[in-house]
């Protein structure tokens, strides 16, 4: 039951498509909208080119069109679904102001990322360069600390040698219990 009714959905949508697509006048400068199918019914009105119209029906090489409130009778060499230039012309014109717009906006956005580009290089390198000072100078250090090492124990060496043992007179503690 669903899908019959997404069926008639998508029927009912493409229906309305098709009617609210637009027809225009084409062809030549002016058409005349006569009062029937054919050359000799009187003119109602002159239309031009890029003119909307809606098509009613058809009759032969003659499509039954409403235009500006009037219906009456075209060829159907004079009609045409594309939009003409006059009328495509201000379209396009607006898309390519939008497209201009945004072209600025990018080109805004690129200079912008670049700068900022540049400016991390420039951190990454900065960096770089205290990475390896801290490195230099963790090595000093570690060097450092390593010959105050060494310089503490020769001078405990050289205090142990040359310093005066005691006396051998001297009483000894002794570890035993009396």
């Amino acid at each position: 039951m669903r899908w019959l009714a997404a069926i008639v959905a998508l029927g009912i949508s493409v229906l309305g498509a098709a009617r609210a697509r637009a027809d225009y006048i084409g062809g030549d400068v002016r058409v005349y909208l006569r009062a029937g199918p054919s050359l000799e019914f009187r003119i109602l009105k002159i239309l031009g080119m890029g003119a909307p119209v809606q098509k009613l029906s058809s009759s032969g090489d003659w499509v039954q069109v409403r235009a500006e409130g009037t219906e009456g009778w075209v060829p159907v060499t004079d009609l045409t679904n594309e939009e003409p230039p006059n009328v495509a012309l201000p379209k396009v014109r607006e898309k390519l102001v939008a497209a201009e717009a945004r072209a600025t906006e990018l080109d805004q956005k690129l200079t912008q990322q670049t700068a900022q580009l540049e400016e991390l290089s420039t951190i990454k390198e900065r960096n770089r360069v205290l990475e390896d000072d801290a490195s230099r100078a963790s090595a000093t250090a570690r060097w450092k600390t390593l010959a105050t090492g060494a310089g503490i124990t020769l001078v405990g060496i050289l205090i142990g040698l040359l310093a005066p043992r005691g006396s051998s007179t001297r009483s000894r503690l002794k570890l035993c219990a009396r």
